[in-house]
Order: C-alpha cells, then structure tokens, then sequence
C-alpha cells in the first residue's frame, strides 16, 4: 500500500486567517466575536477543502494512469461498542499475513495465544495513519502499526489495547435492544476507503479484479497499453510482471543512481528521484551513476528470452556493421541487448571471431506439459540441454529405421512420442510431392531427416547418423523457434508486495493466439565451481564443549542511536 502524503497547510482553506480576511476587515479586526467566527469558517474550509478533494479525484479518475486508489477523507468518525469487542476472530494465523517459521510452533486456522482487542470498522475502510480521541485539540493519539492495525479483509480495527479501558477516550452510556452498553468516538486521520475505483473504471474491461494496491494498477495499465500498442512488447512485460512479481523497476523517465546500499530493511537503490527496496539476496543490473530511462529493470530478477537458433546478432564491441556469431550451445537471447537484425544468412557478411555472449547462466531443461502436447500424454517431457546419445533401431519391424534419445517422463509417454514421430515420419514419406515444394527438401522420417548423407537412397544406419544430438536444441530447432519465448523468474528476488504468480495468467490477454510464453522459475541459488581437486580440503575435528556461559549485561553497555536519515539529491531516505 502506497504511503499518503499529506501536506499541511495544502491550500488557502487550511489557514483561518486567510477565510477571515476574505471576508472583510470587520470581521477580522473589529468584531468582538471572532473566536466564534474563526471556528465557524475554519468548519466551513474543512468543508470545502475536503469537498474539492473529492472532486480532484473525480478528475484524476478519467485517466487509468492518474485513477487513485482510495477514497481518501482527512477526518472519519469512528464509533466502537463495547458490545461489539471480539466479534471478529483476529488472533487467528494466517498463512498470507503471519511469518510463520514452520517449526511446529505455528498452527494455522487456529486461535493463537494472543490477546486483541477487535471492534468493526467502518465499511470499505482500507487504513488510517492515526486514531485522536477529539476532532480538535485531542490529547490522545493512537499510531498505526503501534497502537492498531486494520485488517481490511475482516472489517475490523484491532487494538493492542482495549480504548474503552483508556480514560483519555470519553465513552457515552446507550441502550440497544434493552440493554445498556458503552459508545465511545474515535476521530481518524487520513482515513482511506476501497471502493475498487480501479476496477470499476478501467480494470472491468480486461477482467482483472484482485485487492486494490499499486501494483493491482500497475498490471491493469500494463495490459490495457499492450492491448492498445497492438500486443505483448518486452517493455510491456517488464511493466506486467514487475508488478506481478513485486521487483520495482525505474518508474521515471530521467533518472541517475546515487546510492546502492543495505540497511535494516534490505537492499535499495536510490536514485535522484526515487527509492527503490528489493530483498537483500538480489543482485543489481545497474551501476551508480548510471542514467535510467523509464521502465530500466534494476536487478536481476525477471529476464525475458527468445529462442534464437539460426538468428544474427550485433555485438556491442564492434561496429554497427560487423555481426557476431551465437554462442555455440547458447539457445536463448536476451532482449535487454541484443537486437535482431535477420533471421537467415543471406547476404549477411559474418565476423567469425567475434562472438556474442548472453549475461545469464544457460537453461539446463525444459518440461512440456500438456499444453504442448497431444492428448493420452500423462506428464511431462523434459529435454535436457546437454549432448545424449541418439539410439539407432535398424531392424524396426516398420522397415524404416527408429531413432530415440534421452527424454525425461513417464517411460509409456516417451515412448509414444518417439512412436508418433516415427509413424508421421513414415506418412510423409509416403505421401506425393507437392508441386509447391522445393524439391530437394527432406521429407520421411527422423533418421532420414538427421542423414548425413547428400543423396541417401537407402535406410540410414548408425554409421550415416550422428552419434550424439542435444535434445533441447531438437525441440527448439523444430518447434518452438518461431513462436515461443521464455519469461525467466528468479524466486528469491519476488518482492513483499507482489501480486501472486498465479496472476501471470491475465498476461494471456496480450500475446497473439500463435505465441506461447514459458515460465520458468529459478529456485536454486546460483552455483560455484571449484577446479580442480587438490583445491578442496576437508579436515574433521572433535573437541569438548563447554557449558552455556550466561551473561548479564547491564543497561549502561546498551546505547539506542535512533533513526537516521539519507538526504539524496532531495530524496529523502
């Protein structure tokens, strides 16, 4: 939830002695009851100012961008009974709100041992900075997040403390349904209410509703301008699954990095306009001093790839117009730099010794699951990116000669895929020439489509075939070279406030019907090798331990220094 920013005093309707003066000197110096008047118009300014704050509102909302996502009201009575307390089960753990350790000490969907104070709020109330106990001069204060806090989701406000227990709060006697009960009036400070305002403007249209948050808006703007460019561009993506993923990206059209940094809260990069927090494992892309440009993705998190094979590249080390080869088992380009000139080799004048290289680690496998495949398949195949040996069948009672390879799954769904291919491979083989096609292209089998030879006239065997064959780069060559593309996830990079992978989903709103995006999320840390094996040594020793020592460390050796704060070209941190 995007932080309020309130600012005092915001217009002419917040100084009374402004109001007094616009109604004339006799009011402002002469009049003996000016004290009566000065009350009066500053109730009147309220009035008006938060009258013209709705209406601002009303203005923002015809733009998607601009639409906000609270109702907001400066001042919200708040009434409580005593009658009502606990009528919500709020001290209960929660899988999506409650940090749980996962030792046996946290049971879920079960009243914990913990002591709250629950009342209902007022309805659609999303959050409130502050709780006074009167509309003007208050002398008690409750913080959110200190004192309280609103769980949206219940409708409730739940205190640390009971209020009707602090005599600062001034309780009113009442009778309901005959019997008597105790009302006491809590005035909050910057209240907001969710009235889905992003919804009911914009995000109906794409079907998209989840709970109100910067990021549920980010994903509806980043869908409806995809739809409205014409489809899915990387930059689109970016937007999408940055929110979707909770990993900020440069939200400003100009802007340069300051300051890379840890404190309490993790990792941040601050740049002249903005702060960005990420979680302390991440790795950045970007350097200080470094310029942004809207939309720049800032770590290493979300990567968007294209498979490649056969595709040109310009390197960046070289002139604009001198290309460079792939790297030799590299089956994925990254968009963030490498641009696509060609997709053949036709009048393309290669420099062989100049090679592009991908800033990544290579995709090890991929699994297919039945969205790629034909129906009685069970599971998944998976096609490793490595070099196999390819198993030649000669004497295959079809007479055609059978090849295999190392295919992960079920061993009856490998099976039938090499079955199938082989049984098409046969009836292209036997169908006609098309007149339309070139006469010198292959048609038949996967043995007679892997041949060595130029001009095979009989059945190839183990000696025309190649020994090994990369199974990976057989799908991607055949099948998903054109029409298909890889959104890389880094999990230990996803943000505190993301959206849910399960939303990806919505992201099919905006890819053509003859493009498919694979997902594929990176739950291993990365690896390091060690060459060599006199490098490692590993020495086992045993030793006595000795009993917990327990200190006492008196309060004079303990010094609090507070907060700090980081002033960055403005920013403050």
């Amino acid at each position: 939830m995007q932080k309020q920013v309130f600012t005092y005093p915001g217009s002419d309707f917040d100084q009374t002695q402004t109001l007094l003066a616009a109604l004339g000197s006799f009011w402002l110096r002469t009049f003996t009851g000016r004290d009566q008047v000065k009350s009066y118009v500053s109730a009147t300014g309220y009035t008006v100012a938060q009258t013209h704050q709705k209406l601002l509102a009303v203005v923002a909302a015809l733009s998607r961008h601009d639409t906000p996502l609270f109702s907001e009201t400066t001042l919200v009575p708040i009434s409580i009974k005593k009658s009502q307390l606990n009528k919500f089960v709020a001290n209960i753990d929660r899988f999506d709100t409650t940090t749980a350790r996962f030792d046996g000490s946290t049971f879920f969907d079960r009243v914990a041992d913990k002591t709250f104070f629950a009342y209902p709020a007022p309805t659609k109330l999303a959050s409130v900075e502050q709780l006074f106990n009167k509309i003007t001069f208050p002398t008690a204060a409750l913080d959110c997040n200190v004192d309280f806090v609103v769980d949206a989701e219940l409708g409730a406000l739940v205190f640390y403390s009971d209020p009707f227990n602090n005599p600062a709060f001034l309780r009113t006697s009442i009778t309901a349904d005959g019997q008597a009960d105790e009302e006491l009036t809590l005035w909050g400070f910057c209240g907001k209410f969710d009235y889905e305002l992003m919804f009911k403007q914009f995000a109906y249209a794409v079907s998209l509703r989840l709970q109100t948050s910067q990021g549920y808006k980010n994903l509806t703007n980043a869908i409806m301008t995809g739809l409205v460019d014409g489809g899915a561009t990387a930059a689109t993506l970016d937007m999408a699954l940055a929110a979707i993923c909770g990993i900020p990206i440069s939200a400003e059209s100009d802007e340069t990095v300051e300051v890379m940094d840890y404190d309490n809260h993790g990792f941040f990069i601050a740049t002249d306009k903005t702060v960005y927090r990420f979680n302390e494992s991440v790795i950045p892309r970007v350097s200080v001093g470094q310029r942004l440009q809207a939309g720049t993705p800032l770590i290493r998190g979300i990567e968007i790839n294209e498979f490649f094979v056969g595709n040109q590249y310009a390197a960046l080390t070289t002139p604009s117009d001198i290309l460079c080869c792939p790297p030799t088992n590299d089956l994925l380009t990254n968009n963030v730099w490498e641009p696509l000139l060609t997709e053949t080799n036709e009048d393309i004048l290669l420099d062989p010794n100049v090679v592009c290289t991908a800033p990544r680690k290579e995709l090890e496998a991929l699994a297919l699951d039945s969205g790629f495949l034909s129906a009685c398949f069970y599971g998944d195949l998976i096609f490793e990116n490595k070099q196999l040996p390819l198993e030649v069948i000669a004497d295959h009672p079809s007479n055609y000669t059978y090849l295999r390879f190392g295919v992960g799954g079920l061993p009856a769904d490998v099976e039938r895929f090499f079955d199938e291919i082989h049984e098409r491979g046969i009836y292209a083989k036997t169908l006609d020439m098309v007149p339309c096609q070139p006469a010198h292209k292959r048609r038949g089998t996967l043995a007679h489509l892997l041949d060595k030879r130029v001009n095979a006239g009989t059945e190839p065997t183990a000696a025309h075939l190649p020994k090994t064959i990369n199974p990976l780069r057989f799908l991607v060559e055949n099948v998903l070279r054109n029409n298909v593309f890889v959104v890389r996830i880094m999990v230990p990079a996803l943000g505190k406030n993301r959206l849910g992978l399960y939303n990806i989903r919505h992201l099919r709103q905006l890819l053509p019907p003859q493009t498919a995006m694979i997902v594929i999320f990176e739950l291993a840390p990365e690896r390091v090798t060690v060459n060599g094996p006199d490098n490692v040594r590993e020495i086992l020793n045993t030793f006595t331990g000795m009993e917990r020592q327990k200190d006492t460390l008196p309060s004079t050796l303990v010094r609090d220094f507070g907060a700090y704060a980081r002033v960055v070209s403005g920013t403050c941190q």
